[in-house]
């Protein structure tokens, strides 16, 4: 706990630092090009269908904002929405991986904690996006159809672990119109958030 608010604390300061943007240019995507490309194309192929965008799992927004930009650039208009958490694995979701899966739990409790929905709203406006709706929430509690969710075109599961990644999926498999897609990303064996792929594989048998 300690650990990750010493985190969140030195990701304030470093945001705040007059010095940042001197700082060698690197590669700042959780994706390959090819999958940024795979993503930007099931979008291009969804736009006619009715139903919002939704990204599950947003971390600071950096995937946001590049699918933003590519459907500004390709006149793409449709509702887009990131839930996340904004900081980090919950802690539900933690012990599941633990006592089930084997992993370690100190690990997990420190992923992506040095996030908050306010300084993901505001790299968002920084970069001239003013459409992107941000809830903060947890996606095994969250309710699509009470926050006014009833179709959705195109969603991207993104949340890692095996629980809110099985949730994500039997939430929102029932909204999707024929024609419409899915993606889940870290669906790879022997990874560290191969969750992903068992409940993708669970998912896709039952």
């Amino acid at each position: 706990m300690i650990k990750g608010k010493l985190l969140k604390l030195i990701r304030e300061i470093y945001d705040k630092s007059p010095f940042r943007k001197y700082f060698f240019y690197r590669y700042n995507y959780m994706f390959t090009p090819q999958q940024l490309f795979y993503i930007c194309n099931a979008i291009d192929s969804t736009k006619d269908l009715p139903g919002s965008i939704i990204e599950i799992g947003c971390a600071e927004g950096r995937t946001t904002i590049f699918v933003n930009k590519y459907m500004q650039a390709a006149n793409i208009f449709k509702e887009y929405i990131c839930i996340d958490t904004f900081s980090g694995f919950t802690q539900d979701d933690i012990e599941f991986e633990k006592q089930h899966r084997s992993k370690d739990k100190k690990v997990l409790k420190v992923q992506f904690v040095a996030n908050k929905k306010e300084w993901v709203e505001k790299t968002i406006k920084y970069n001239k996006i003013n459409d992107v709706k941000l809830i903060e929430a947890d996606i095994n509690k969250f309710s699509f159809k009470d926050n006014g969710i009833n179709k959705i075109a195109f969603c991207l599961i993104d949340v890692d672990l095996y629980t809110p990644v099985k949730s994500a999926l039997n939430k929102v498999w029932d909204l999707v119109p024929p024609g419409g897609i899915i993606i889940v990303d870290d669906c790879r064996q022997d990874k560290y958030y191969d969750g992903a792929l068992q409940a993708y594989q669970e998912f896709v048998l039952e």
